[in-house]
């Protein structure tokens, strides 16, 4: 049985190769399989880095992250090890996505962003930065602390928002302890953070707290 011979890294120019042409021409400027190539580093016997990219991009990226493990290993050339590279680029674009361009109208549309992140025993402090149309700009963690404490500066909670061009936030910590309830330290913080935002012309939206599978909002309970 013939089978064509596919193009190797070695076949190209070198002013061609996807890297360099990363490099000169940026990423926007390369095919889906030059992105892939560059992604996977190397091909597998019989079969070239540029081959498996080419197979990959001509599957499309939405098929690619429906494809269940044991199936995208088994396309010619990937292999599990590859398998394993795709998937996971696959899930950071479509965590990504899911954030990108959100209207965050609701608390729980926050719990829902920020709970994955929340695995282990100690109180982690993130900030949200939002435009002024409530979009979602970024998600920062700006301070891991104790059990049953976290703290960060001012500076630092309200540099992300400065950074990402935003001009309203929501503070979101964790009580691992199960006690959704704000402490005094929580609130008098929350106080001092608003007093801040408002010197340099930025707008706190709420401060959630998460425990297990309940929250409480600073904004519902109107503690501002």
């Amino acid at each position: 049985m013939y089978k064509p011979k596919g193009k190797s890294l070695k076949d190209l120019p070198k002013g061609l190769l996807p890297r360099e042409k990363l490099e000169k021409l940026g990423a926007e400027n390369l095919a889906e399989e030059e992105l892939w190539a560059i992604i996977l580093g190397s091909g597998t016997r019989g079969f070239s880095v540029i081959d498996i990219g080419a197979r990959l991009a001509s599957l499309g990226f939405e098929n690619l992250a429906k494809l269940p493990l044991e199936e995208l290993s088994k396309i010619p050339g990937v292999g599990r090890v590859k398998a394993l590279t795709v998937k996971a680029v696959t899930e950071l674009c479509k965590r990504n996505r899911n954030g990108e361009n959100l209207k965050i109208t609701h608390p729980l549309q926050v719990v829902k962003l920020v709970s994955p992140l929340l695995k282990g025993k100690k109180e982690k402090l993130f900030v949200l930065t939002l435009s002024a149309g409530q979009r979602l700009l970024g998600l920062d963690l700006v301070a891991v602390g104790s059990l049953n404490t976290v703290y960060a500066p001012p500076r630092e909670v309200l540099q992300p928002v400065i950074s990402r061009g935003g001009y309203l936030f929501i503070l979101v910590h964790n009580h691992p302890d199960g006690e959704a309830q704000p402490s005094k330290e929580d609130i008098t913080f929350t106080k001092r953070i608003e007093e801040g935002a408002n010197l340099l012309g930025l707008e706190l939206l709420d401060h959630i707290i998460i425990a297990d599978d309940h929250y409480f909002s600073f904004k519902e309970n109107r503690m501002f």
